[in-house]
Order: C-alpha cells, then structure tokens, then sequence
C-alpha cells in the first residue's frame, strides 16, 4: 500500500459519473506534472484510478456541495481544484505560499455584481475587492482558515435562494469578512475561456455599466521622456496614445 504524505496535496469535490469522468482527466494531467503531489476525491461515485490517492465517499445534496466538504480536506496545505481543470506545468510552488499566507487565490472577472447588491453584505464590499474564483483554492489548516471555510459555508446556506445556489457571493463575503491573510496569484494559474469573458464583458445589465472598465492605466507611451523629451502636448492626445496600447482586460 502506497504512503501518503499528508502534509500537502490537491482536493477534488466532483460528483455524477460525467463530472467525476472530467475530474479524473484533470488528475491524470496533474499526476504527469507532478507525480509526487497526492490526489484526495470527494464522490459518491465508485472510484478505481491510479491517479487517485484518497477517496472519500460524500453525499452531493446539490451542485454547489463543495462547501460542505472542502473544510474536510486531509491535508495540512491543500489545493481545491474544480474538475474542469487542466494542470500543464508543475504547481508545486502553490504549496510555498501557505507558509506565508492562509488562502491563496486568483481573482475572477466578476468583480462586483449588481445584480447582487440586493444583498447587503455583498454590496458593501467595495468594487476595488474583486471576486475570486471559487474552482481553484489553496488554503493552509490554520484557525483562520477553518474559520473562513465554516463562515463560507454559512453564508451559501443563508443566501442560497438569492444566488439560485451560486457560491461566489458568499465566497467573496466570507473572504471579505474573515480573518486569513490572502495572496492572490498570478493569472497564470486559473486561465479561463475567451467565451467567459466575452460574457461576462456583455452583461453590463447584471453587473453594471462600469464593470470590467479601465480605472488606471499604467504604461511606457512615450520613451524619449527618458532623454528629457515629452512629445504629447495635450491629456486628450496622452489619453488617445495610451488606449491605442493598453491590453484589454
């Protein structure tokens, strides 16, 4: 029987045959990265997978069941990963953080959204705070943290109608409210879709009309200011020459 070393690893919460087929995708992938890294399936499927090293058997009450069970990881630093996750370098160095920091996170495209603002707690964190994405989690076993994941948990189930049963609400309360230190990092490892940018950049009707739009800019535009040059005479000229060069977001 092969040891496990519990002192870091990745969890998966997936459940139905189809999600649980997907999940077992993303831990071959990261099994080839990073053979060493220990793999723990939360599932009330039947599971035989050489790539899998713990299993838990759980019952999903609905599809959003990961914050029940994520506070139940058996490691002592942990990455959550969705199943619709591909890994295609070695991660190890998420673990690294959590020496440091209680949570490690990257942030989503949904900021703020107005469409929740109704509730009250989520409206008055400010835009500046942004969402993170729930599918990619690294957390250590600290008070804070098991305090934070206990608190998600309660605000999923108290604003569970309001959300239709969507976890990013709560999670950016709970983040919000809790005590973790957070490091967010880079976006190199959450890399999401074209389509869901695209989509979240055309429902300005469920997250406002500012949503997504630039509030600085921050860019070399002119580099003979470096030899006491400055060529641009008016901010209206400035601000042309800086949104023909900026990055979209």
């Amino acid at each position: 029987m092969k040891e496990i070393n519990y002192e870091k690893g990745v969890l998966y919460i997936a459940f139905k045959k189809s999600f649980v087929k997907e999940c077992l995708f993303s831990a071959e992938s990261l099994k080839k990265h990073n053979p060493n890294i220990p793999i723990a399936l939360f599932t009330d499927q039947e599971i035989s997978s050489p790539y899998i090293d713990i299993v838990k058997v759980i019952k999903a009450k609905h599809t959003r069941c990961k914050v029940d069970y994520i506070g139940d990881s058996p490691f002592e630093k942990t990455l959550y990963l969705d199943s619709d996750t591909i890994v295609v370098r070695d991660i190890s160095d998420v673990f690294d953080v959590l020496d440091r920091f209680d949570v490690g996170v990257t942030h989503d495209y949904a900021r703020k959204r107005e469409n929740y603002c109704c509730i009250d707690e989520y409206k008055e964190i400010p835009y500046s705070f942004s969402e993170v994405n729930g599918g990619f989690m690294a957390f250590n076993n600290s008070i804070a943290s098991k305090e934070f994941l206990a608190l998600w948990k309660e605000k999923f189930y108290k604003y569970r109608k309001q959300t239709s049963g969507w976890d990013q609400v709560s999670l950016r309360i709970s983040l919000w409210q809790s005590k973790v230190s957070m490091v967010h990092l880079p976006p190199e490892y959450n890399i999401r879709s074209k389509e869901i940018r695209e989509k979240v950049r055309n429902h300005h009707d469920k997250l406002g009309e500012s949503h997504l739009c630039p509030r600085i800019y921050h860019m070399h535009y002119d580099r003979e200011v470096h030899r006491n040059k400055f060529k641009v005479d008016t901010l209206e000229e400035l601000e042309k020459k800086i949104q023909e060069k900026a990055l979209e977001i």
